[in-house]
């Protein structure tokens, strides 16, 4: 074999390999990214869904630590509303998936109207909860992100 063609089949086999095995960079998106993304869906879920008097009990914009040196954000709101909760939760659910393409990862009992929401290319998780007859919950959390450094 020439050394041409054991060059260019080196070449090709590490090629290959770094297909294979990824290039050990993070591509998605960061936590901040993460976390706008968070605070648009949901503050736009609350005002698409009717929603009045929405009251931000997490602002998020904070690192938080989590494992292995990465960092996650949060953000949540509540409001009141009138009628049932149920169908609040049906809406919000239609909204989710359709508009954004979030996928149900769990749903909770049907006494705890909980259900939970993921979104892995904006690495994002929305939950929305009724825990009282007249008032919803939204919160949302950012996965755990890699330091980039």
């Amino acid at each position: 074999m020439t050394s041409v063609r054991l060059g260019a089949l080196a070449v090709s086999a590490l090629v290959l390999v770094t297909a294979c095995t990824g290039s050990g960079t993070d591509t998605g998106p960061t936590a901040a990214q993460a976390g706008k993304t968070l605070e648009a869906h949901i503050t736009q879920l609350m005002s698409r869904s009717g929603l009045r008097d929405v009251e931000v009990t997490d602002p998020g914009g904070k690192d938080l630590p989590c494992a292995d040196g990465g960092t996650k954000r949060t953000y949540g709101a509540r409001s009141t509303f009138e009628g049932g909760g149920e169908g609040l939760v049906l809406e919000m659910t239609g909204r989710l998936t359709s508009t954004w393409g979030y996928k149900v990862d769990m749903a909770a009992a049907t006494t705890a109207r909980k259900t939970v929401f993921k979104l892995p290319p904006s690495r994002t998780t929305i939950t929305v909860d009724v825990p009282s007859e007249y008032e919803v919950t939204v919160v949302g959390e950012t996965d755990c992100v890699p330091a980039r450094g």
